[in-house]
């Protein structure tokens, strides 16, 4: 469902008016330039115009409006990490309700609170039965507090496993907001807190939905900046999920270099890594994984398979089971686990991958078809190593099936590479061959370079690395000199009068003539064997 077109709010404009004028503020005044400061990214503006709009309030016996606007200031200072004046704010709010019982606006905002308490502190469930009747108190009393409540009571819900109801108030969040009752001050936290949960879940059909129409939100809100960084994010998720690679990694390197809040930016880091680590930029993904784990995010499965594609197996498993050892979200544990049967079956641990395959299978029991598509590509990968070959062959294709459904079309071409191998194991070479030129046709496209290595490894069915001086063609060597003297494939396009799709794939080609895992490898290969030119 897509929500009503949003109407263009512009709040630089708004605050820019409001402190021409800030002598001549009243109190609702004062709290329209604290939410304006807000949306504008000027904390130190936003805290004093709050608190002198809440003390104004006071003055004027308006007690209710004072405790929402404490809530407010309370809320902002708690997504900017000050928690103890966030806290210091949350008491004083209590403190006011009691005075002030009886009010449905000061009821309902206590009672938000106090399930935000409860579930802070863990206790998911009896957290979303309080956040449930914060709602229903606030129905027809204050749309910005329902809905954080339903969210709140959604959250709750799918932490402690009730999964199908805390999506449906995720839905019913999206369905406010598309009524146009919910301010923006409300739409913003809860657009992105739904998106997150979904994302976290592995329900990336609704996650693209609901992205765009963040999106749009976003684009209507003129000087917006607390929402901007994470809005971004979820984009670059999607549009990397997408095939959109490039775009993807635009829209997360400008979040790293301007979001302020560390959750943000350490997740931010962490999409920059993958985004890198897929298209074979081993010291960049490197660096980005250093970021992200230096700002607490977990940095698995991303950082194992930057070891796995060094080459560096035991290194791999062991970040892998460290990181299982504590994972719980169904999305992040079950990429762990795709990421285990990966390295492995390349460590010939079949045993191993064949335990994580069963986990995620448990993962997989339900309707995602996300975390479907990852078992069945996990199960498949499994019976080609062990067998019965049947049964791979029809794993693979349900997998692929699936990721075509999502349009995801890197892992749909990682997949047809696993069915051209079953077609193999079964004796139909012809057969194999034309999955794997599909494969490479969408890998070229994405420069999706560690992949195309192994592809061309199993496609030539080659074990080791040719000798320099008949494996490589001359366009391939000329390719190889400049690649060692650390040009990029846009340059080395611009030299040779190629496209940059065609240099991608000389340099893949390179890399698994070679049997070298990386840009880094074959520059080394090239100098020990004494193939590059003079710079």
């Amino acid at each position: 469902m897509a929500i009503r077109e949003t109407p263009v709010v512009d709040w630089t404009g708004r605050f820019d008016s409001l402190v021409a004028n800030e002598g001549d503020l009243d109190a609702r005044d004062l709290d329209d330039l604290g939410q304006a400061a807000w949306f504008t990214g000027r904390h130190d503006v936003c805290e004093r115009a709050w608190e002198r709009a809440f003390l104004r309030f006071l003055d004027d016996g308006s007690g209710p409006d004072a405790v929402r606007c404490a809530f407010w200031l309370g809320f902002t200072l708690g997504e900017h990490g000050d928690a103890v004046k966030a806290q210091s704010w949350m008491a004083r709010l209590l403190d006011l309700s009691e005075r002030f019982a009886g009010d449905p606006r000061t009821d309902a905002i206590a009672s938000l609170c106090r399930a935000q308490a409860v579930f802070l502190r863990g206790e998911t469930e009896a957290s979303a039965a309080l956040f449930h009747v914060a709602g229903r108190s606030a129905a027809g009393v204050d749309a910005d507090v329902e809905v954080l409540a339903v969210m709140g009571e959604g959250r709750a819900l799918m932490r402690s496993g009730r999964i199908d109801d805390g999506v449906a108030c995720m839905d019913r969040v999206m369905l406010m907001i598309g009524t146009g009752h919910v301010s923006d001050r409300g739409a913003g936290p809860a657009y992105c807190a739904v998106i997150a949960s979904l994302l976290a879940r592995g329900d990336m059909e609704r996650a693209r939905v609901w992205t765009r129409d963040l999106g749009e939100w976003c684009d209507a809100q003129r000087g917006l900046a607390p929402f901007r960084g994470e809005c971004t994010l979820h984009t670059a998720t999607v549009m990397q999920f997408g095939g959109e690679w490039a775009a993807a990694l635009d829209a997360a390197d400008g979040v790293c270099r301007t979001e302020e809040r560390t959750d943000t930016l350490g997740k931010a880091w962490y999409r920059l890594g993958e985004l890198h680590r897929v298209a074979g930029r081993a010291e960049p993904a490197l660096h980005a994984y250093r970021q992200a784990a230096a700002l607490g995010r977990e940095v698995q499965p991303g950082l194992a398979l930057v070891h796995r594609d060094a080459g560096e197996l035991d290194t791999a498993w062991a970040g892998l089971a460290r990181a299982r050892s504590t994972a719980r979200e169904p999305a992040a544990r079950a990429e762990l686990l795709f990421a285990a049967v990966l390295v492995a079956l390349d460590r010939r641990r079949p045993a191993d991958a064949a335990d994580a395959a069963a986990e995620l299978r448990g993962l997989a029991a339900g309707d995602l078809l996300y975390l479907r598509a990852l078992s069945s590509h996990a199960d498949g990968l499994v019976a080609l190593a062990v067998g019965p070959f049947a049964d791979a062959s029809a794993l693979l294709r349900a997998a692929w099936s699936t990721w075509r459904r999502l349009d995801a079309p890197y892992e749909a071409a990682l997949t047809r590479i696993a069915i051209g191998r079953a077609a193999r194991d079964a004796g139909d070479e012809e057969g194999a061959q034309l999955e794997f030129d599909a494969a490479r046709t969408v890998l070229e496209g994405l420069g999706a370079i560690p992949d195309l290595a192994r592809l061309e490894r199993i496609a030539s069915n080659a074990g080791t690395a040719p000798s320099p001086a008949t494996g490589l063609s001359p366009r391939e060597r000329e390719v190889l000199d400049l690649v060692a003297h650390g040009w990029s494939n846009r340059r080395i396009a611009e030299r040779l009068f190629l496209s940059e799709r065609t240099v991608a794939r000389h340099v893949g080609n390179i890399l698994a003539k070679l049997g070298v895992p990386s840009r880094s490898a074959a520059t080394a290969y090239a100098f020990e064997h004494g193939l590059v030119t003079a710079a």
